[in-house]
């Protein structure tokens, strides 16, 4: 397979090779926030209510609200770090914990730098994360050494658009799959969309083919699929290289963004995390017993 280009780097799991897409892999792949030139690398105590988990554009649980004495701050985390945290602070739980912040005002963020309400050493502390989700999308994605090729269909119920220049980066089915759109099929298009672009249509018929993506450590998603695509097909047409054209980008364009409804009965504070790509992570419910 042509594409198959070089072994996984750090953070991925051992044997994963990378399909090369044009774009240089990122070494920190389970790093999906970013952080801002504003950031203090002193740590605070943060401690409260965790009120609610955020997605990213990549897909991953990296961010969670959490209700202080001073009001409801944004943490955000590695991605690895998910399955640790949900698991051991649920929604409504307390938590306490240290962040170094980030940002001002109304949106002012903290990264988790340690939990407890000891202060972490400067060699224990976490540092804030400088990959954004939209990194994780445009890098090249990895999948398993010896991994086979595969055959998805679904409904095209969601996407996620390049804001700097309105590719798009991946799509989503209703199957609960994440599609990697391949680098090839992302040319950043001219101010006038070329004619025979794929049309990006709510309940399209989607054929995918590609690979599983590599399993990231400790990480928690709403989906349970992730797909690097080397070839699709929307309604019989094959995805060429102009991709889906160009799209008008907006702040609010996160995973959901086919659903005119999703701010609807939603806290100001979640559509207040929307600007920067988060929508609420809605867990699984446990199996009847």
């Amino acid at each position: 397979m042509k594409n198959i280009c070089k072994v996984a780097a750090l953070g991925l799991v051992a044997g994963a090779l990378a399909l090369s897409t044009g774009t240089k892999a990122q070494a920190q792949d389970s790093m999906s926030m970013t952080a801002t030139s504003s950031s203090t690398m002193t740590p605070s105590p943060v401690s409260g209510t965790v009120l609610r988990y955020y997605v990213d554009r990549a897909g991953f649980v990296s961010a969670m609200d959490v209700q202080a004495a001073d009001g409801v701050k944004m943490v955000r985390f590695s991605p690895a770090m998910a399955q640790r945290l949900t698991g051991t602070y649920p929604v409504g739980s307390q938590i306490s914990a240290y962040a170094t912040s980030s940002g001002m005002g109304s949106m002012m963020s903290y990264d988790l730098a340690g939990l407890g309400t000891d202060m972490p050493t400067p060699s224990s502390m976490m540092m804030p994360m400088n990959v954004t989700d939209l990194d994780v999308l445009r890098s090249s994605p990895y999948v398993m050494l010896g991994g086979k090729a595969m055959r998805t269909t679904g409904r095209l119920t969601g996407y996620v658009p390049d804001p700097d220049n309105g590719t798009v980066l991946a799509i989503i089915l209703d199957n609960n799959t994440l599609v990697r759109v391949p680098a090839e099929n992302r040319l950043p298009q001219a101010s006038m969309t070329p004619e025979g672009v794929t049309p990006l249509f709510k309940n399209s018929d989607v054929v995918v083919a590609g690979y599983d993506e590599a399993p990231r450590y400790g990480i928690v998603s709403p989906y349970s699929k992730r797909i690097v695509a080397t070839a699709i097909s929307v309604n019989g047409q094959p995805l060429g290289p102009f991709g889906f054209g160009k799209l008008a980008t907006r702040n609010k364009d996160t995973l959901l963004n086919f659903n005119l409804n999703f701010f609807g009965g939603s806290s100001p504070r979640e559509v207040q995390a929307s600007d920067s790509g988060y929508s609420t992570y809605m867990a699984p419910a446990a199996p009847a017993m």
